[in-house]
């Protein structure tokens, strides 16, 4: 069984500095557009994303006993719109239901009518596994939005949904999704330069070690199979 705590504080700091930082080509921050933080104590997770100078985006990650890392991504090779995966641990729930349903009927068939030791402990036992169950199904449950690549369809920015609140979390997509099709626009790319410039862009997070080796061959075959890519070959 998974131990959970959902009181655990996250340490952002840390007893040493052990942030990974991946850029290997170093922009420098002239301005920053808007930051936006999010917290899930239960998973001891904190990230943080720092859109900067109207293009770029710095995704700062920490995970529970994990070290922490950083990694730059240009946005202006992402698909602007937002996808959602919801996942829903539903056997942890069912399994806390039906402890809760066994408690209930020890409690019906009148174990406990007479406190013994054997009673209690059975009853006892049996509602501390429901809780683990019930912590559990909230810890594996994920509902996340992502945002992936153009034409490769790489997964590259993921947030947790309605995370810190639902209005602010809104409020930072609206605004994401419109600096990403500002940046497109500035950026004033025909189709077959994109292609070539994501392909750049995919093959530094993969040599950065952001992106796995795996996930980068397929984009690369999604976008070397793209008509404008092959016509400019």
């Amino acid at each position: 069984m998974t131990e959970v705590n959902i009181e655990s504080e996250i340490d952002l700091e840390g007893v040493e500095d052990s942030t990974n930082f991946s850029d290997s080509e170093q922009i420098p921050v002239d301005h920053i557009n808007f930051e936006f933080e999010q917290v899930n104590r239960l998973r001891g997770m904190y990230r943080q994303f720092t859109i900067f100078n109207d293009t770029h985006c710095y995704q700062s990650i920490k995970n529970k006993h994990q070290r922490k890392y950083k990694y730059r991504i240009d946005i202006s090779f992402l698909d602007p719109r937002p996808f959602r995966k919801r996942y829903i641990a539903w056997k942890w729930l069912y399994a806390s239901l039906a402890l809760i349903l066994l408690d209930g009927a020890l409690v019906a068939g009148g174990w406990l009518s007479s406190v013994s030791v054997n009673s209690l402990g059975l009853f006892v036992g049996v509602t501390m596994v429901a809780v683990m169950c019930l912590l559990a199904f909230f810890y594996y449950s994920q509902d996340k939005v992502y945002f992936r690549s153009q034409y490769g369809k790489i997964r590259l920015i993921e947030l947790i949904n309605k995370n810190p609140d639902s209005e602010s979390f809104r409020r930072f997509i609206t605004h994401f999704v419109m600096q990403i099709k500002k940046s497109k626009t500035a950026k004033s790319y025909n189709t077959a330069k994109f292609l070539t410039r994501e392909l750049q862009e995919l093959r530094r997070l993969k040599d950065e070690t952001i992106l796995p080796v795996e996930s980068y061959e397929k984009a690369k075959q999604l976008i070397f199979k793209h008509e404008a890519f092959k016509a400019a070959q």
